[in-house]
C-alpha cells in the first residue's frame, strides 16, 4: 500500500491535461491519498484515506514534468516579467 500527503491544492475541472474530467479526484493540500493504482506513468489513480471513490490524481513525474515547462517558459520570456515567482520551489 502507497500513500502520499498531497502538498498542493488539486481541482481535475480546471486541469487541461487530465484525460477525462469526470475520472478526476479532488484534493486539498495537506490531505492524505492512498494510491491504488501506478501503472501510468503520468495517472494514478487514488482515492482519500478517510473514504470515497477512486478517482484519477497526477503522478509525480507528471508534477514534475509540468514545473519544469513553466520554468523553462519563464526562462524563456524574460521580459515577462517574474515568470515563476509564484510557482513552488521556484
Amino acid at each position: 500500500q502507497v500513500f502520499v500527503k498531497c502538498h498542493f491544492d488539486y481541482d481535475p475541472a480546471t486541469d487541461s491535461l487530465i484525460p477525462c474530467k469526470e475520472a478526476g479526484l479532488k484534493f486539498m493540500a495537506g490531505d492524505l491519498l492512498q494510491i491504488v493504482n501506478q501503472d501510468d506513468p503520468n495517472w494514478w489513480q487514488a482515492c482519500h484515506v478517510e473514504g470515497g471513490s477512486a478517482g484519477l490524481v497526477p503522478s509525480q513525474l507528471l508534477e514534475e514534468k509540468r514545473k519544469a515547462f513553466v520554468k523553462r517558459d519563464g526562462e524563456v520570456a524574460p521580459s515577462a516579467g517574474t515568470g515563476t515567482a509564484g510557482v513552488e520551489g521556484s
